[in-house]
């Protein structure tokens, strides 16, 4: 009866002979480590295959199951592989019509400085598989049966009545070609400037699109009216340049007492230029004093003046404007306190806190300019 306990529970778990693990080999000693891969397709994979790095075995894969619906292969790897933590996965086969084994290596680009370490898993993105046998000799087939091998010969029959009896033409426009070829390097930067100028440009004129839509709807009645108007406009530019005569007669009469006087306004006029900040906000203020120009309108409502009054009767603004400097300084700030008022929350005791205003290496606070 134990007998037939151990075979029928045995009977769940067997998958075959292949199945069954083959003692010895890379992997299988002490020390081994066990790695995971997630695979989208496992072919003809099986247990026991070869775990190869670099065309050296270096261990097995000892089961092939399915978790979360993903094909997921167990390895055991001998001590001492060295592998990045994003290793690729590929699987390949080892002999033409033989079986299939793993190819682990490290990526192309941007090896991680991590190693793979026992029970870490090589994820999807990172395994794949080599064109099997099947797929090779399918594209060939492809190829040969449908893919325009026929129409070869045509196209070098077409080549030849091209090429035949022109072959000084053709080398000397493959001269030309080189010339031309070579001219055009020279010039590369210029061309990238000038492409780099030009799409600088189109942006400029896709921001201002619509100004240049109105531009070019609005030119051609301009153009219109300036034809009929000929001759008003040459009488305009013919008195444009008497004007400019007399102007020229003006400025060269006084150009010494123009250029003093342009001279002595520049002091003035820089000056103002570094007062500007202060004598904007002054004008603001100049007409309406004391109120802002700005809070006008909100404070004068036609017969009656909008005012704002902020009373602060806590008891420690209390004793600061008006028990400090008494013998009594501090007493209601302490009453203020043993009520349960939290000191942070309470305005600063003016006898231990500094003015900031005056108070050394001060003033404290930073006025705008």
């Amino acid at each position: 009866m134990l007998a037939v306990a151990l075979t029928v529970s045995a009977c769940g778990q067997w998958r075959g002979i292949a199945n069954v693990p083959i003692p010895g080999g890379p992997g299988s000693g002490s020390g081994s480590e066990t790695i995971y891969v997630q695979i989208p397709d496992t072919l003809g994979l099986t247990p026991n295959s070869k775990v190869m790095v670099a065309d050296v075995h270096v261990g097995q894969v000892r089961e092939v199951t399915l978790k979360n619906w993903v094909a997921t292969l167990t390895l055991s790897l001998q001590k001492g592989v060295r592998l990045p933590r994003n290793a690729t996965a590929k699987i390949g086969q080892t002999s033409l019509l033989g079986t299939q084994h793993l190819e682990l290596a490290p990526p192309a680009e941007n090896p991680s400085p991590e190693l793979l370490a026992d029970g870490d898993t090589i994820e999807l993105k990172n395994s794949s598989a080599f064109p099997t046998t099947e797929q090779t000799l399918a594209s060939i087939a492809t190829l040969l049966r449908g893919g325009g091998v026929a129409n070869l010969e045509v196209i070098t029959n077409e080549v030849y009545n091209i090429v035949d009896g022109r072959a000084d033409q053709i080398r000397s426009l493959l001269d030309k070609l080189d010339t031309f070829t070579a001219k055009l390097d020279e010039q590369i930067g210029d061309i990238t400037h000038a492409i780099n100028s030009a799409d600088r440009l189109l942006a400029m004129a896709a921001d201002h699109n619509d100004t240049l839509n109105r531009a070019l709807v609005s030119l051609p009645p301009l153009v219109e009216y300036l034809t009929d108007s000929r001759g008003r406009v040459i009488a305009a530019v013919e008195s444009l340049g008497r004007f400019s005569d007399v102007t020229l007669q003006t400025v060269e009469g006084s150009q010494t007492n123009l250029n003093r006087n342009l001279v002595s306004l520049q002091r003035p006029l820089s000056q103002l230029v570094r007062a500007a900040p202060y004598v904007v906000p002054a004008l603001k203020l100049a007409l309406t004093a004391p109120f802002d120009i700005d809070a006008v309108p909100k404070t004068f409502r036609g017969d009656f003046i909008n005012t704002s009054l902020n009373v602060d009767l806590t008891l420690s603004a209390l004793d600061n404007g008006i028990l400090t400097g008494t013998g009594v300084s501090g007493m209601l700030r302490a009453l203020e306190q043993a009520w349960g008022r939290d000191p942070a929350t309470m305005i600063p005791d003016v006898r231990f806190v500094p003015n900031p205003n005056n108070a050394p290496g001060g003033p404290l606070v930073e006025r705008g300019q």
